[in-house]
């Protein structure tokens, strides 16, 4: 944290800001016939369901082991803590929610926000850096694999939108890349910290999930 003309500057705050503003001028430039402001404001309908849904899955996550004890600091976003789960699943319902009232595609949406997000995950992971969070049961820096993983997996959901294949396509390639980075790098994350469920890591779970919603997507749409 530092303070400029007497206003407190939360870090992790800025890099988010700064991977939204990133992942938002990579939607813009590559929107095709979508005006201008109907991508902005879809991305901001994305982000805040997302930070509402990663802040709900943190403290669920968190909860009998920090927050049970600490009530009132559910609601300190600048100290960290978003699951990104919970975020991606948030985002989704939040752009849902704006296609359909807006009466707009929602793959099609999807596809052109969706582009930036490896990169804006990337840089997200500095923030981990900062909190000193994130890191492996021997010690590994974890938001180092994770952000050079995600700066891969940006560069094939770039080349994927590039060829213009067909609504929910880019979409399903980054939730399959996104769901196998998670299912391999949960192996690293301390036992103690990892939330499970019927002794199976929930984020494995997600992560599984994901790359069957991934599949289904391509599938669907090579078979049309």
């Amino acid at each position: 944290m530092f303070e400029i003309l007497g206003i407190n500057f939360y870090l992790y705050g800025l890099i988010v800001g700064l991977a939204v503003l990133v992942a938002m001028e990579i939607s813009l430039r590559n929107r095709g016939n979508m005006q201008q402001i109907t991508i902005e404001k879809a991305v901001w309908w994305t982000v805040i369901s997302g930070v509402i849904g990663g802040r709900i899955y943190h403290v669920v996550d968190f909860y009998g082991r920090y927050y049970s004890n600490n009530f009132y600091k559910i609601l300190y976003f600048w100290e960290g803590g978003l699951g990104i789960w919970g975020a991606i699943g948030g985002g989704l319902l939040g752009l849902w929610i704006y296609c359909y009232f807006n009466k707009l595609k929602y793959w099609k949406t999807l596809d052109i926000l969706v582009i930036g997000v490896p990169l804006a995950q990337m840089i997200g992971r500095l923030g981990n850096c900062i909190n000193g969070e994130l890191l492996g049961k021997n010690g590994e820096p974890l938001f180092v694999y994770e952000g050079f993983l995600n700066l891969i997996l940006f560069g094939i959901v770039w080349m994927i939108a590039k060829k213009n294949a067909g609504p929910g396509i880019t979409s399903g390639v980054y939730l399959i890349g996104y769901g196998v980075i998670r299912i391999l790098l949960e192996n690293f994350r301390p036992k103690e910290i990892i939330w499970k469920t019927y002794g199976v890591p929930v984020a494995i779970i997600f992560g599984f999930l994901a790359i069957s919603i991934g599949t289904y997507l391509i599938f669907r749409k090579k078979q049309s």
